[in-house]
This record gives C-alpha cells, structure tokens and sequence, in this order.
C-alpha cells in the first residue's frame, strides 16, 4: 500500500479529501495529514511516505517550497499539486520543478482516480507488485506470488477489500471449485484460506490505523466487517495488539 502526507492549510478540504474512496480502490492510505510545508517536514522526518498530496498556497511555507525542500532530504518522495484555478501557473512551476502531476479544487473523486492512475506507473512498483509485497510479509519466503493463479486471486481480493468474502465467492469468481481452490491455497502459500485472508486484511489495516485518519469502525467497514469488535479481535490474533494497542506502538 502506498502511503500519501496530505498538505492543506483548509482542514475541512483535508477531511473531504482523505474520505474518498479512490485512495483505497488504488492502494494508497493516508499516512499522514499537515496543514502547512513547514509541518509536513517536521512530520517526514518521523514517517515514511511514498508520495505527498499537497495545496499550493499556504501560510508559512507554500507547496513549492515544500518540495523543493523535500527533494533534497526525501529525492525518491512523489509530489502532486492540488490546486485552485487561480494559481494554475504555480502548479506548471511546480511541474517543471519535478511534481508528477496535479489537480484543480475542488478535487472530485473522479478526479483522485484519474491522478492515481497516473500515478502507479511512475511508482516504485507496479500495481500487482504492490499487491503481492502485502501476501509476501505474511507468508513464507519461497511462496510464488507470480503463479497465474495466486496472482489473480490478489488481484480480486484486493479489488474487493471492501467485502468480506468466503472460499466459495471467490472461487466461483475465479471459475474454480470450491474445494479444488482451497487445496491450492493451502498447497502453494502453507496456509488455509481464511487464515490468508483476515492476515492480508490486517496487513492492509496497519498503515490505516498508524495514520490516525480513521477511526477504528471506519477502518472496520472499510475492510468489509460490519462488528468493529470482530475486526479488533482478528488484529490482536495477528498482531498480539489491538488496534489502539498497535497505533500507539
């Protein structure tokens, strides 16, 4: 999962924007939120992030200045500009300068999933190479996340993370029998199904829950588990800490 900084002197707009359902369609989670450069850098200092959203106008230090500095502490940090129509030619500044890309304010849904593609070719990863990182930290070293058939079954899972799914839909998704899926699994990765599935799930919970954008119910629903009690317990089975445990960690 790619971890975004969000940069925004308007916290209301830094609300609206980190609610939007693009940054998990596309694997990125909102690491961090600032409300200006000179806080974004005190907090780069403390996290990592893979790339960093940011307004262009605001007070004490604006987003230019921001990455410019950043570039020359974080080189391997992305940068997109979210800016108003009135400070357009900043933005292209900003473009020449190194940002990858930009967006006009106010900045729809539509409009994230757009920059996100975008943005996934020039990551560090390819999009299934970002899903198979999350299945190789849970399973063992010599597992081959490249078979064709494990593969697409990141891909589905992934694609739906906001469901809880069972052996049979997913299955049946892949046009496979039940019983003949759950023997591969098991065979190929040394784990049963539903083990793999809540700990790819857990995995995909850290960095939510280490942000602190989310409450822990949010994070719940967002991962397909209507009862945040359900959730909290199979954190603590993979991790040995609750959520609030682990965000304070």
């Amino acid at each position: 999962m790619y971890r975004v900084l969000l940069v925004d002197d308007d916290r209301a707009l830094r609300y609206v924007y980190s609610k939007m359902n693009a940054w998990m369609k596309y694997g990125f989670a909102i690491a961090g939120e600032r409300s200006n450069g000179i806080q974004a850098l005190e907090w780069m200092k403390e996290h990592p992030a893979d790339v960093v959203f940011t307004d262009i106008r605001m007070p004490f230090m604006d987003g230019i200045t921001l990455m410019k500095e950043a570039q020359k502490l974080y080189p391997e940090v992305l940068f997109v500009f979210i800016s108003s129509y009135d400070a357009f030619e900043y933005a292209r500044e900003g473009l020449r300068l190194g940002a990858v890309d930009y967006v006009v304010k106010p900045m729809r849904d539509s409009d994230l999933e757009n920059v996100l593609e975008r943005l996934i070719p020039v990551m560090g990863r390819s999009g299934d190479e970002e899903r198979i990182s999350i299945f190789k930290k849970i399973t063992e070293e010599d597992v081959n996340w490249e078979d064709p058939l494990l593969l697409r079954m990141c891909r589905y899972l992934e694609d739906h993370i906001d469901q809880n799914l069972t052996l049979e839909e997913v299955a049946d998704a892949l046009c496979l029998n039940k019983d003949y899926f759950g023997k591969i699994v098991k065979s190929r990765t040394g784990m049963n199904f539903r083990n793999l599935y809540n700990r790819f799930k857990m995995e995909y919970a850290k960095p939510l829950i280490k942000g602190g954008q989310y409450k822990i119910y949010e994070i719940s629903r967002m991962l397909g588990y209507t009862a945040s009690d359900y959730f909290t317990q199979l954190f603590k089975n993979s991790t040995g800490m609750t959520p609030l445990e682990y965000k304070k960690s």
